[in-house]
């Protein structure tokens, strides 16, 4: 007990400044702001552009935040530090705008969520300190005794510039080698207390929170000027969604990370790096809502074939599709929207309708010819996700592709509106259900967006599978897209894939990802700026990162008060 409270007092002692947990004091209503997933919502975030004077309002825009890190960056940042251990319960995440990174701007940690950031990061610190050669490798020195403060010291600091992403100064090492010495001298052992301050170190809110508030400019008095340590942290997790290496530390202790070309060299060698493949993973998941599976449940008795194993080839194949196109096969992202190749192990095959292997696993395999199903509109996941447990929604499969392809945001339901299908008294086709709501004056503002591009799906049923008819009847698939009709979901993909909405909407999802807010109208410039590079590289998206994360506008953020721009909203 002595020891959890000596270094509760050096991780709290470290808290005198804004980066600390703002989620444990009482809140304005007199609640103690703790929740069932240990976060508050901290009120910081994207200004949502709301004015009562009404007209165009002054706006600040980009102010610099302290964003939480997400469960997919505290997983991998722990790996990354520790090596392979078991995570357990994190405080949940909140999404905003479809984006964790998004709500990580909003969130404070409250007590419960104190206790499961100190209860994993215990376990954590046990299983790697529980195995010498483990040790060896996260410590740069292990020290041979209480009295080796030279190697105490060293191994503190080279651990805790890894974890904080910057240098520790002389009396932050000072406390955690002050707990190696408490700690050492109780349980007689040196490697015990390097684990307690190694503990330590990751439950400060330096590691739990990305610190990234830059200093004013010597260059443009307007902005504030991310130094070489923030950038550090803006690169690896913009890139890897993890901390950063030795390689970006040492270039950020020698600031170079304020110099472009730098920057772009970094930047090229960390996509070559294999975190690359995780960072990308994470944002694909963000993007296509794959969170959202883990949700849905199908009627047992209709679909027996749904099974836990079945939603997780889901998942692994379409992260396979992406990885794929991205670093296996670099090419035009934009392929993926009516490709035919798939990946697929046997659970899957027989969705898809293609033939098993042995031995089972994941394999890539082509569509054939003449197949409806086509592109990520036709992957399992989006059309089991976006469906009903018995029967499918054309609404929300109509939705994702406006929504997540296309950027096409479809009004809310108006209130009092009745959004209920009532049953069928015989034999209906979803196409024949839903006429009411796309003739309803009510509803037709949503509907009339999003069905059409749904209803091209309806030969596949609510887990994906193809079928020629639904309650016996003939499927009508026909629509059309921005005026150009299509005969089929097939025809469809083809024209998603060519849309000109799809680059910008990629980039749009891409920046909101990475900047942890949405993008305004004041960031027109660098978005035609990096959707213009993607083009340019053949809309690889290895190529839309490196765009990204050179670009001017990534070193720079401007002052909370600082009146930038009118406000024009935010970009479609």
């Amino acid at each position: 007990m002595r020891r959890k409270q000596a270094i509760q007092l050096v991780v709290w002692g470290l808290c005198g400044s804004t980066a600390c947990y703002s989620g444990l004091g009482p809140t304005a209503d007199g609640t103690d702001g703790a929740n069932a997933s240990g976060a508050t919502d901290g009120g910081t975030g994207a200004d949502t552009g709301s004015s009562d004077g009404g007209g165009e309002a002054a706006r600040e825009i980009d102010a610099p935040t302290l964003r939480r890190l997400t469960a997919a960056e505290f997983s991998h940042a722990v790996v990354d530090l520790l090596g392979p251990v078991t995570i357990g319960t994190l405080p949940a995440d909140f999404r905003v705008e479809g984006f964790v990174n998004i709500g990580a701007a909003k969130l404070a940690v409250a007590p419960a969520g104190v206790a499961e950031y100190e209860n994993v990061l215990l376990l954590a610190t046990q299983e790697a300190f529980a195995d010498p050669e483990r040790v060896a490798q996260i410590l740069a020195c292990v020290p041979s005794g209480l009295g080796d403060d030279a190697c105490i010291r060293e191994a503190l600091a080279r651990f805790g510039r890894r974890a904080w992403r910057r240098p520790l100064t002389d009396d932050e090492l000072d406390r955690f080698v002050a707990i190696v010495g408490d700690v050492g001298a109780e349980t007689g052992d040196v490697v015990t207390g390097m684990r307690h301050a190694t503990w330590a170190l990751l439950q400060s809110p330096y590691f739990l929170y990305r610190v990234e508030l830059g200093a004013p400019s010597g260059v443009d008095p307007n902005r504030l000027a991310f130094d070489s340590w923030e950038m550090a942290s803006r690169l690896s997790f913009t890139l890897w969604s993890s901390v950063p290496d030795e390689v970006l530390l040492d270039a950020a202790a020698d600031d170079e990370l304020v110099d472009p070309e730098n920057i772009a060299d970094q930047a090229e060698r960390m996509l070559a790096d294999p975190r690359a493949r995780a960072g990308v993973e994470v944002f694909a998941a963000e993007l296509y809502g794959m969170w959202a599976l883990g949700e849905k449940d199908k009627d047992a008795e209709l679909h027996p074939e749904w099974t836990d194993s079945l939603k997780a080839s889901m998942r692994a194949e379409l992260l396979a599709r992406v990885t794929d196109v991205v670093f296996d096969a670099p090419g035009d992202y934009f392929s993926l929207y009516d490709s035919d190749k798939v990946f697929v192990d046997n659970e899957l095959a027989a969705i898809y309708g293609l033939p098993t292997a042995e031995p089972d696993g994941l394999r890539a395999a082509t569509l054939p010819a003449g197949d409806a199903r086509r592109g990520l509109i036709g992957s399992a996941l989006v059309l089991a996700m976006n469906s009903l447990p018995a029967r499918t929604s054309p609404t929300e499969r109509g939705k994702f592709i406006a929504d997540t392809l296309l950027c096409r945001t479809a009004p809310p339901p108006p209130p009092g509106a009745d959004t209920m299908l009532p049953e069928p008294d015989g034999p209906m086709t979803m196409r024949e259900r839903l006429e009411p709501h796309r003739s309803s004056p009510a509803c037709m503002g949503c509907h009339a967006l999003t069905d059409p591009l749904g209803l091209a799906l309806e030969h596949f049923d609510t887990v994906g599978r193809y079928r020629e008819t639904d309650n016996g009847l003939t499927l009508d698939v026909t629509g059309e897209l921005d005026g150009v009709p299509f005969a089929d979901a097939a025809e469809l993909a083809t024209l998603l894939r060519d849309s000109p909405d799809a680059p910008a909407c990629l980039v749009n999802r891409l920046f909101a990802y990475s900047a942890g807010r949405v993008p305004l109208s004041t960031d027109a410039p660098l978005l035609e700026r990096v959707q213009s590079d993607l083009a340019d590289a053949g809309n690889r998206f290895d190529r839309l990162l490196l765009a990204l994360v050179t670009h001017e506008d990534f070193r720079f953020a401007n002052p909370t008060g600082t009146v930038i721009a009118p406000d024009d909203g935010e970009m479609p």
